[in-house]
């Protein structure tokens, strides 16, 4: 992601631009719609937020950090489009929740429960799992839901009716 720098000027003169369009648009300065008027002052607050996140390091997806300072949608995917060579289609993008650690444990499980007896090589899990192969093999290891037949082949129990059967 190449972001262009940021300088006070560009601000300025961006500023400045949108002003002599609204001005040129509606005659002068006192008749430009107070909607206008927002939609400017909300693109350089944005602007600004942007130059702050560009001195942070660029680090970090640009939409989310001006989302975090209340920037107002339309003109976050603006500015962010803009000057940042990122394409938003919508604030579904910027605000969906990144997939926990946990989520992933919970689905991979509840696939097993729909998979009893049914046997699977350990590639074959790492894939349904999404984690890594070392991680994938320590849990089904040390699960009670999986138990090994051979060497890189797995069968998916139900843990409880084993622990029934055992008694």
């Amino acid at each position: 992601m190449t972001t262009p720098f940021i300088t006070d000027e560009l601000i300025k003169s961006n500023h400045k631009e949108m002003w002599d369009n609204a001005v040129s648009e509606y005659g002068n300065a006192f008749s430009v719609p107070s909607e206008t008027v927002s939609r400017i002052s909300e693109t350089l607050r944005a602007m600004y937020t942007l130059q702050v996140w560009q001195r942070m390091g660029s680090s970090g997806n640009p939409a989310k950090f001006l989302s975090s300072y209340s920037v107002h949608p339309e003109v976050l995917i603006e500015v962010v489009r803009g000057y940042c060579a990122i394409e938003i289609e919508s604030m579904e993008e910027v605000t969906a929740k990144t997939e926990k650690r946990s989520d992933k444990y919970d689905a991979f499980i509840d696939w097993s429960k729909a998979h009893i007896f049914e046997q699977y090589t350990t590639e074959q899990l790492v894939e349904i799992s999404g984690f890594s192969y070392p991680t994938t093999l320590k849990f089904i290891q040390e699960s009670p839901a999986f138990r090994k037949i051979k060497k890189g082949l797995w069968e998916i129990r139900d843990a409880k009716a084993d622990r029934e059967a055992s008694k």
